[in-house]
């Protein structure tokens, strides 16, 4: 199993990523318009398109050393619901509870319908199933409570 905070920085970064390739083709059709505005027979790109053309290697070789196996027979990347589970924390600008949030006003207070330890559901068996910490989230087990006693 991928530890949960890897998982949350390979999803951070590969947002990242996209915004930065969009920047990229947006300098690009910027500076392909400047070449051709002014009749020019060369392209001469921006510092700052070269700047992010390095970083979005960049970020590409990050994701490929925390690029982590999977069980076999089960792959997380694929998994609807693993991605589904390890959104639930989120506040309704987006960010991970206790993450950088501006919206928020500092951190981020997490999903206000789902707070950590909330009962969200009940088992076949009477168990509570509640919202774990984000650290526990991978954790089965941390979903569920005992049923009460009889």
């Amino acid at each position: 199993m991928t530890d949960p905070t890897i998982t949350d920085l390979r999803r951070e970064l590969e947002k990242a990523r996209l915004a930065l390739i969009d920047t990229q083709s947006h300098l690009s059709a910027h500076a392909q318009m400047n070449a051709a505005l002014h009749c020019a027979t060369e392209v001469f790109y921006s510092p700052l398109h070269a700047k992010v053309t390095a970083a979005i290697a960049g970020i590409e070789h990050a994701l490929a050393r925390t690029d982590q196996p999977s069980t076999p027979g089960h792959d997380e990347q694929s998994c609807p619901w693993v991605w589904l589970i390890s959104d639930l924390d989120r506040c309704e600008h987006g960010r991970h509870q206790d993450d950088d949030c501006g919206s928020c006003g500092g951190r981020s207070r997490g999903n206000p319908h789902m707070p950590t330890g909330h009962v969200i559901g009940y088992s076949m068996r009477r168990g509570q199933i509640v919202m774990p910490s984000r650290d526990d989230k991978r954790d089965p087990n941390a979903w569920r409570t005992q049923p009460p006693a009889a």
